[in-house]
């Protein structure tokens, strides 16, 4: 890297490498988990996350005015949503198989912990990491995290079919544990004060933006909305036709693992290789790549167009989503708006979510007519947002690297 990561930022990469594994297994495992309880029920698990991404957004607005004016909690309230979590884990151990009856609960419960996390986690991020080191830390921690990929899944798929969910919701609960105790290296005095004397008020935010900083913001909110559609949508689909065609846990696990070796590929080539200016060629490719992978699924669900699915979606739309947040977490700096990321992550966090909870809207009505065409005729729609994003971020690159390109020129007709 450029310049070494610090303790702070080595503390918070481990913190969220264990977060994966913790994720893993409460989203791609319990979804499967849950299809296995609920004998398939996709409206359930529709409900699930609609409930959990309610409460994400409506968490960053409640917790927006602590978050704002005390930064030195913002590690406390990360903490929290760990703690939160691992309850949430060890509820699983308890309750077992009737969790398929108190779902509604689980959802609260996770959401919750999920809202108290996220929201003082993307806030340390953005000021814990430089933007210059911004590209190499995500995707060193995104080739780590699919590291971790390649090994948790067959080790979770082999120890739930060996043993049980239940028993190896145990050993998630002691990493969660673990987690909490690498967050007390997070150094809290790195957190600005800058803004916090100020209220948390987002019409005040939005009243201080000049015209052309609202015009700038208004893409990065219109690709967070696409973002929430096409990343976690299309993530549960895929997970849901994935173990209703192989079956087993142990088979998602052997695939997640697959399809994870391929993720780091493309990420360290896209890491090593990625220049703003060749934005048109990567986003081009991984969209046009995408939409025919989902065609093959359009025209026939077999087990053969399912793994050519997944190899194509693990080497795309992880690139894809380091690319948006590269972009979200720089644009705070680019855009002079330090007084304001309590508020600017609060518009972001809440777009995604508008789009996630739209996402599993769509998959709870096709849950409903139960028809396999009409679960088809989502994936593509989901599908389609790819093009939609990828045109949208182009557009974002390419006025970036026009403005960085003016500002070179003023710069040597200055000292001229």
């Amino acid at each position: 890297m450029k310049n070494k990561l610090d303790k702070s930022s080595r503390a918070l990469m481990i913190c969220d490498l264990t977060n994966s594994i913790i994720s893993l297994f409460g989203e791609t495992f319990l979804v499967a988990y849950f299809l296995q309880v609920s004998n398939e029920n996709i409206v359930q698990v529709s409900i699930y996350y609609i409930i959990i991404y309610t409460l994400l957004g409506l968490g960053s607005i409640v917790l927006g005015n602590l978050l704002k004016s005390k930064p030195a909690k913002r590690i406390i309230i990360y903490r929290v949503g760990i703690i939160v979590k691992s309850i949430f884990i060890l509820l699983i151990v308890l309750f077992k198989e009737s969790i398929s009856q108190y779902f509604i609960v689980f959802a609260i419960l996770y959401g919750f912990a999920e809202a108290l996390y996220w929201s003082a986690h993307d806030l340390m991020n953005i000021e814990i990491v430089d933007n210059e080191n911004r590209k190499q830390y995500m995707t060193t921690k995104r080739i780590l995290g699919k590291l971790i990929n390649i090994v948790f899944p067959i080790i979770l798929g082999t120890s739930i079919e060996l043993t049980s969910f239940v028993n190896i919701s145990i050993y998630i609960f002691v990493l969660t544990l673990i987690q909490i105790i690498i967050s007390f290296s997070v150094d809290s005095n790195r957190f600005s004060t800058e803004g916090s004397e100020e209220r948390y008020c987002l019409k005040n935010y939005v009243n201080s933006l000049s015209q052309e900083q609202k015009t700038k913001l208004n893409k990065i909110y219109k690709l967070a909305f696409i973002y929430g559609i096409m990343m976690d949508t299309i993530r549960v689909l895929v997970v849901i036709i994935t173990i209703m065609t192989f079956k087993t846990s142990l088979n998602l696990g052997i695939l997640t693992t697959i399809f994870a070796i391929c993720s780091m590929i493309s990420l360290y080539i896209f890491n090593k290789l990625y220049q703003k200016n060749y934005a048109k060629l990567v986003l081009s490719f991984c969209s046009i790549l995408i939409v025919l992978g989902v065609l093959g699924l359009i025209i026939n669900i077999s087990k053969q167009t399912l793994i050519l699915y997944n190899f194509i979606y693990s080497i795309t739309i992880y690139i894809l989503e380091v690319m948006f947040k590269i972009k979200a977490d720089d644009i705070v700096k680019e855009y002079c708006i330090q007084n304001w990321i309590v508020e600017y992550h609060t518009f972001i966090e809440g777009f995604m979510d508008i789009g996630r909870i739209t996402g599993f809207l769509l998959m709870l009505i096709i849950g409903l007519l139960n028809n396999i065409i009409y679960f088809k005729i989502l994936l593509l729609m989901v599908t389609i947002c790819i093009p939609i994003y990828s045109i949208i971020m182009y557009k974002i690159e390419n006025n970036q690297l026009k403005d960085s390109k003016s500002h070179k020129i003023k710069q040597i007709a200055n000292k001229n």
